[in-house]
């Protein structure tokens, strides 16, 4: 009963016995006894109730101790429950508090034993039920009865219910360690940061580890007992038996009798006349495993123990996390790792556990076989693994497209490098364009934070911020502008040499940072690199460089990108009224304030090229006419045009000076002047060269 709730003593009319309900289910057993008149002849609290002693309905010998629990519940009932100490957690708590006999007359095939009486012995547990209500039915003390649903565990394969039944056990006092295993956990990074706190929690809420486990396979626990029963369990036997595992493997346990496995001559007072049987219990596989920091870091001196990092599922916090830092901490006071990385599972579409039985399975080899290796291993990247994740085809049709996308990128870099040597052409940054520059510094600050996700271990961030890097800041902006220059620019001339020493830098930057997620492709693109090592997946990624004046440019140009978006939306609306067919068809003007003006100044680059117009002038914002897109908060004011003039059939601008050059009458000057000076003996007509 709880000592907190109200018990009636009641006397229904007509029955001379009395009987104890707790008061707030009293209305409802009246109707489900059928009592009329119920007197109440008293009411008492619970706790006044404790120690009592009752006559058992069976055995008017025994006497039963009445008890306090916190896990009486006032759902059903009489708000009296019967306690079992060897058939539950609670029931056995409480067993322990009061002193009680573990009495568990159940065998091991579900059987009731003769410990519980003649008329239940050898009868199996779900028919002594019946037994045992014909009896209280005989004594007439049994008012009613009822079946009822509860929650309650099933075995997963069998699908029925779950005995609990107390039986002896072996026991690894966790209690007397806590403490220490608590401040371990102190010097351990987690991956991700949560696991810290799950595990700690559970370490505290954890009592003794049972560590024995009944079973007919596993490894053994090397344990003796003698004539009287005591358990001889001392370094002595312990270091022999350990010496026949590494000589004869485990089973040894198994093939040979107890005076076999004990050192020779071995003699116990437990054993007057030498004789011992051994324990057939096995060790508990978390136990097992959770041992595996001593059998393979510590017994090998080419390793390190404690462990760098221990990585499996999140389930693994109850399990081999939790089982490998409660041993280490017994045998050495450290956590056996120096990191924990945990990662979820992978779940239908639906949010379902896959399972064969449900034929939801997705096969990797299935992906694999039908669009490579590499696209399952970046699938993998752009997920959160520290938490479930569902899958299905459509998620790897879906991240095939970033793959081209990346694929596609590094083949534009290396078509545009492929005449270029860094050991000769390679510009060095105080020399850079100021745009090189800029997207130098892009470039280091990405390497930075791709460096920094692969140290937590947080793919999903290298992931998103790399192919920002590959989609925005170089597809988007810089190789969408490089194709003016690396396409037109003289062979050896700086700027396209400038350039093409930030493509390189990119190009072999990202090949390293891909090799952990995408080796085949890195290996494909190391190739066409002009590298001194062999094999990329033997280079290290490169650590991030910083320049002089960096956080300057970074601002200037950080600023300036704001613009060239209002530029670009400009851009995009004249090609939607018709008014201009490309962006290079177009003549911009900016009319800007003079702080702005200033900003554009002091980036020393052609922002015709920068912003991939064909014409572009600088005017005073006052000058701004009703014709202008006004960004008034920016100080800016934009006027598209169409260009005049014709289009160069070499750099595809639209230019006033195309044909002044007699020579090449299809090309403006600078196209002419630089045509001529790479070929000489060459004069064009057209498309064709003579």
């Amino acid at each position: 009963m709880d000592a907190d709730f109200d018990y009636a003593v009641v006397q229904p009319e007509g029955d001379d016995r009395k009987f104890v309900i707790a008061s707030e289910l009293l209305e409802k057993d009246e109707a489900l006894f059928g009592w009329k008149n119920v007197k109440v002849v008293k009411t008492v609290k619970g706790s006044e109730m404790e120690g009592i002693l009752a006559e058992h309905p069976f055995d008017h010998n025994r006497k039963l101790l009445t008890m306090l629990g916190d896990f009486v519940t006032l759902d059903a009932g009489t708000g009296l429950v019967h306690t079992a100490p060897g058939y539950g957690e609670d029931d056995f708590n409480i067993g322990r508090k009061y002193g009680l006999d573990i009495f568990a007359p159940v065998d091991d095939r579900g059987y009731l034993t003769k410990e519980a009486g003649a008329d239940f012995a050898g009868v199996f547990y779900e028919d002594a039920n019946k037994i045992a209500l014909d009896k209280l039915k005989a004594a007439g003390l049994l008012l009613d009865y009822m079946p009822l649903n509860h929650s309650y565990p099933f075995d997963w394969r069998t699908k029925k219910p779950i005995i609990f039944r107390a039986t002896p056990q072996w026991f690894a006092s966790v209690d007397k360690i806590k403490d220490d295993i608590l401040n371990a956990i102190e010097d351990v990074k987690f991956y991700p940061d949560w696991g810290k706190v799950r595990l700690a929690n559970m370490i505290k809420n954890r009592g003794d580890w049972v560590i024995s486990r009944q079973r007919v396979w596993g490894v053994p626990l090397p344990i003796f007992y003698g004539e009287d029963g005591e358990a001889i369990i001392t370094p002595e036997t312990i270091d022999h038996v350990a010496d026949l595992f590494a000589k004869y493997g485990s089973d040894v346990w198994f093939e040979r009798e107890a005076k076999d496995l004990l050192p020779e001559g071995f003699t116990s007072e437990h054993s007057p006349n030498g004789k011992f049987t051994k324990e057939n219990d096995i060790m508990d596989v978390w136990f097992d495993s959770g041992s595996s920091h001593q059998g393979v870091l510590a017994d090998r001196p080419e390793l390190t123990y404690p462990a760098d990092m221990y990585l499996e599922g999140s389930d693994q916090y109850r399990g081999w996390f939790n089982s490998s830092l409660i041993t280490s901490v017994a045998v050495s006071n450290r956590a056996p790792y120096k990191s924990i990385v945990s990662q979820g599972f992978t779940l239908d579409g639906q949010g379902h556990k896959m399972s064969k039985s449900l034929g939801n399975t997705i096969a990797p080899i299935d992906i694999i076989k039908k669009m490579g290796a590499e696209i399952v291993r970046l699938w993998v990247t752009s997920v959160d693994t520290s938490a479930d994740v569902r899958v299905s085809q459509e998620n790897f049709v879906k991240i095939s497209d970033a793959y081209k996308k990346i694929r596609n990128t590094m083949r534009f870099l290396l078509a545009n490098t492929a005449d270029f040597d860094p050991k000769t052409n390679t510009v060095p940054f105080d020399k850079l364009e100021s745009q090189d520059q800029y997207m130098t510094i892009l470039l280091n600050k990405f390497l930075g934070e791709a460096r920094e996700s692969f140290e937590r271990y947080d793919f999903l961030t290298f992931y998103k911020k790399f192919l920002n890097f590959v989609t925005t800041d170089l597809s988007a902006f810089y190789l969408d502008m490089a194709k003016d220059i690396v396409y037109i620019d003289r062979k050896d001339g700086h700027k396209r040499r400038s350039m093409q020493t930030v493509m390189y830098n990119v190009a072999t930057t990202l090949t390293k940072l891909m090799t952990p997620v995408l080796p085949h492709t890195a290996e494909e693109i190391w190739d066409f690199l002009k590298e001194p090592e062999e094999f990329v997946q033997l280079t290290d990624i490169p650590k991030p460089q910083h320049f002089d004046d960096e956080a300057a440019i970074l601002e200037r140009w950080s600023k300036f990108m704001k613009y060239r978006d209002d530029v670009l939306k400009v851009l995009e609306e004249a090609r939607d009224a018709k008014e201009i067919g490309k962006a290079s068809e177009a003549a911009l003007t900016i009319y800007a304030t003079s702080e702005v003006k200033g900003l554009l100044e002091s980036l020393n680059v052609n922002l015709a090229t920068v912003l991939l117009v064909s014409q572009l002038t600088v005017k005073d914002f006052s000058d701004a006419s009703d014709k202008s897109d006004k960004f008034d908060n920016d100080g800016l004011a934009l006027l598209v045009e169409p260009a005049k003039g014709k289009t160069c059939e070499r750099c595809r601008l639209v230019r006033t000076d195309v044909g002044v050059d007699s020579d090449y009458p299809t090309f403006c000057k600078s196209c002419a002047e630089i045509v001529r000076s790479e070929f000489p003996e060459t004069v064009a007509e057209g498309f064709e060269v003579k």
